[in-house]
């Protein structure tokens, strides 16, 4: 792999609490469903939907309802892959792009593999609400839901402290800031803790570089290393850069940091074999 180089977008998380009060929720239809082993032999109940098996939702608000989603996987496909759900609300229609890999712990009771989950929230207003799920486009013809009440954390974008190229990630409309980090050039950032950091890279594909591709991010302070990941990625299939048109994003990877108390400059380098 020759000239690559690492987009990373860094955020600081701020913490919030969640108050959970009068929430309902009632599968209204029918749907076929299946229990999903995960992690830890945790078994969580799910929804099959498809195409002709659409799940209606009645929720009660104002609440935030956060919605999981598998993509039921077929020996026939690669990673990554797209699949696309319509939410309907009030005769108007969303539709959500979603992009996922084989996941090697999530099966169901009768043995079928799954791909790792991917999630989306509704905001649900004040009252009583009616929502219609349905499955848009997979190549299985079959997308596994589940529910939870569950808000999401609120981020905050934390900016290096020193100047790196921008690019503009774009992806279902939401435009996103990445930082080009280099084999030479650490991005550095200053933090104050107690805080956990979240860091998303993305490799930039030119139109030579095809397939799957690793590459390690290793985050330092003064020297010592915190943590390290390696990260196997490939192409998105959904999201451009606005600004950089010659390079193709892959999908992301994430890497966390749980910061101690006091004030720290972290490193985040890029590492492997780019020669």
């Amino acid at each position: 792999m020759k000239n690559s180089k690492i987009s990373i977008f860094l955020l600081s998380v701020i913490f919030s609490i969640l108050i959970a009060q009068n929430q309902t929720l009632e599968i209204k239809k029918v749907s076929p469903r299946t229990s999903i082993s995960v992690v830890k032999r945790v078994e969580q109940e799910y929804y099959l939907l498809t195409k002709n098996t659409p799940v209606e939702l009645t929720v009660s608000g104002p609440t935030v309802l956060r919605i999981y989603s598998r993509l039921l996987w077929h020996q026939d496909m690669v990673s990554p892959q797209p699949y696309k759900i319509i939410v309907k609300q009030n005769e108007q229609d969303k539709v959500l792009s979603f992009e996922t890999e084989e996941s090697k712990s999530a099966f169901s009771a009768n043995k079928e593999t799954y791909g790792k989950w991917r999630s989306f929230y509704l905001d649900i207003p004040t009252g009583v609400n009616n929502y219609t799920l349905t499955l848009l486009q997979a190549k299985s013809e079959t997308v596994a839901v589940r529910f939870n009440f569950e808000k999401p954390k609120e981020y905050k974008k934390h900016s290096p402290y020193q100047s790196y190229r921008e690019l503009q990630f774009v992806e279902k409309e939401k435009v996103t800031t990445y930082y080009e980090l280099k084999p030479d050039q650490p991005v550095k950032i200053k933090v104050e803790g107690p805080v956990t950091v979240k860091a998303t890279g993305r490799l930039n594909y030119d139109y030579t570089l095809e397939g799957k591709q690793n590459f390690t991010i290793s985050a330092t302070v003064q020297g010592k290393k915190w943590q390290e990941k390696i990260f196997s990625v490939t192409k998105s299939q959904t999201g451009i850069y606005k600004n950089a048109p010659e390079l193709i994003p892959s999908i992301p990877g994430n890497l966390y940091l749980n910061v101690p108390p006091g004030n720290f400059i972290i490193d985040f380098n890029l590492k492997g074999d780019f020669s």
